[in-house]
């Protein structure tokens, strides 16, 4: 019941909002029309064409479950007591209430932003075999997944700064990689030896394994000597000698790897459609609106809006700029209210479909 409520207060801003007989100046929202009375009130007439503009807003498989006499009756029902509730609502002046004009007029920019004008922006999007195969052409990297190891380490540091120092941690790498090669034969050995010597606090604890990643080069998150090292082990459980780099000595065990792949255009298409059309649908979009606009003989006056009283209270006003001064790295305020933006038809709501019966 109460998701058919929902549907029913939904499609009763439809009828607020857009029914027939409408002119720049008035609307009727009682509209006469031909058809069976099924019911009337102060001189409005509820026909079965006049409840068209409802049933058409549900699918095949809602229409079905109200499709006996009882159900029926309920269905209509609600309907009728919808339009009952808005006949008495306006009758007292409630379209006179500023705050309930913003709601339905929000409602009919939404309706139309998402049922008119996407159909005319959909109508102007052409995305050509030419245009996919030169969007393939200039964005190569994009559709390549290069090659990529995958690597443990022990990780021994020193101090630039400090006298011997590196000299000694050296010959204490080389006597941890002694100790590594002479454990070879243990698959489990470099796991154990990066968890007792490492001084890498994040990998050691996983033995030592630092998981997949590109060359340097390529966009790799790794220090380039170590990722060199890395890529130059041949085959898997080979170890590198002592490799230095800015965050000391490594020794590197290549632990699997991942070759290169380039996506042929046939297997990435649909996608660049889909982006070619997200973007021809968001310039399109804004040149609609541009239009619209320029017919309406848009103005706008940055100097009545800068003296526009938010009515923001001073406590809240203060508390807002002690937030900017002192919020931590990363916080946010809420995100400010978003214009309206295009659907993608798939995006647009549609009523929910129950299981299909059982055979």
């Amino acid at each position: 019941m109460k998701r058919l409520m929902v549907v029913f207060a939904a499609l009763l801003i439809v009828v607020l909002i857009g029914c027939s007989g409408s002119s720049r100046s008035s609307i009727d929202l009682f509209p006469t029309s031909s058809g069976a009375v099924i019911a009337e009130f102060d001189g409005v007439k509820i026909t079965d064409q006049y409840l068209k503009a409802y049933l058409d807003q549900l699918n095949p498989y809602m229409k079905a479950r109200y499709n006996t006499p009882e159900k029926k009756e309920e269905f209509v029902g609600k309907i009728i007591e919808g339009e009952i509730l808005a006949r008495e609502a306006i009758r007292k002046g409630v379209m006179s209430d500023p705050i309930l004009l913003t709601k339905i007029k929000s409602t009919v920019a939404r309706h139309y932003q998402s049922v008119t004008l996407q159909k005319e922006i959909e109508a102007n999007i052409k995305v050509t075999d030419e245009d996919l195969k030169k969007y393939y052409e200039e964005h190569q990297k994009e559709f390549v997944q290069p090659e990529k190891v995958k690597a443990s380490h022990i990780l021994v540091k020193f101090d630039k700064n400090k006298a011997g120092d590196r000299e000694a941690k050296l010959a204490q790498t080389k006597k941890i990689l002694a100790e590594v090669k002479a454990k070879a034969k243990d698959p489990k050995s470099f796991n154990d030896l990066a968890g007792k010597y490492s001084e890498d606090e994040g990998s050691k604890r996983r033995g030592g394994d630092v998981g997949f990643f590109e060359r340097t080069e390529e966009g790799g998150r790794m220090a380039k000597e170590f990722s060199e090292a890395a890529f130059a082990l041949k085959n898997i459980g080979d170890l590198s000698d002592v490799v230095e780099s800015p965050f000391g000595f490594h020794i590197v065990q290549l632990t699997a790897r991942r070759e290169k792949v380039e996506k042929p255009f046939d297997e990435v298409k649909a996608r660049i459609e889909s982006t070619l059309k997200a973007e021809k649908r968001k310039g399109v979009y804004e040149e609609s609106i541009e239009k619209i606009k320029k017919d309406l003989g848009f103005k706008f006056n940055k100097e009545s809006l800068e003296k526009l009283d938010m009515g923001v209270p001073e406590k809240v006003e203060q508390a807002s700029r002690e937030f900017d001064k002192n919020k931590p790295e990363g916080a946010q305020m809420p995100a400010p209210i978003k214009p309206i933006q295009p659907m993608k038809p798939q995006e647009i709501p549609q009523p929910a479909k129950p299981p299909a019966p059982q055979q």
